[in-house]
């Protein structure tokens, strides 16, 4: 497999080049601390088959459950040669308490650049209100990460939607992630972001703890 860190904030569905039976459960938790609102999502992660993986999301708001997410992935290649790789990723998204229907589809894109240079790049769309009147934002996900040790990634997130009106959102996240062992993972982060209702600046801390089986 083509080691390629995923990015903390949109991950991936197991890394590309999943093997069937791969299994992953994580956590991710943004904590504003203006608000001191928690937004955290539970997931599980698993290789359906070589190259396949399907995921599980409960995503809240402090304790209110909010929303189901289903997510599948499919790894078109691995070019260990060339040291790049491919596939695509999309998921459908269901509010619990509007019945609203939502979903994105991205192409993905990983390069290791040198021993300790890669990235990873996502292009795609989101679709608002599938079942209603649909809305359609562009997607621009872009993610650099330098190795600083085995054990030890530095990375840089930069998630933007673009609306069809032309509005543009970001959200820049600086990270690390840490492999305590072989089964366990912290990453942390800190972020700037304009992805939330007001379309303000808000600030976030983030962390995601991740169990591999």
């Amino acid at each position: 497999m083509l080691k390629i860190p995923e990015p903390m904030v949109y991950d991936l569905v197991r890394p590309l080049g999943v093997r069937q039976g791969d299994m992953e459960v994580n956590a991710l938790v943004d904590i504003n601390p203006q608000t001191e609102d928690v937004s955290w999502a539970p997931e599980v992660e698993y290789g359906l088959a070589d190259d396949l993986a399907l995921e599980l999301e409960l995503p809240f708001e402090d304790a209110s459950h909010e929303r189901y997410k289903v997510a599948i992935q499919k790894t078109l290649g691995i070019y260990n040669h060339l040291g790049m790789a491919n596939g695509w990723q999309a998921f459908v998204d269901l509010n619990k308490h509007t019945k609203t229907l939502s979903g994105d589809a991205t192409y993905i894109h990983a390069v290791r650049w040198a021993d300790q240079w890669s990235s990873l790049s996502m292009l795609g769309l989101r679709f608002h209100g599938i079942n209603r009147s649909a809305e359609v934002e562009y997607l621009l996900n872009n993610t650099v990460f330098y190795d600083v040790s085995p054990r030890l990634t530095l990375g840089l997130e930069l998630n933007q939607e673009v609306s069809s009106g032309g509005t543009w959102r970001y959200r820049l996240t600086p990270q690390l992630h840490y492999d305590i062992d072989q089964h366990y993972t912290i990453q942390a982060g800190a972020a700037a972001s304009t992805l939330n209702a007001t379309g303000k600046t808000e600030k976030l801390w983030s962390f995601r703890l991740i169990r591999v089986f």
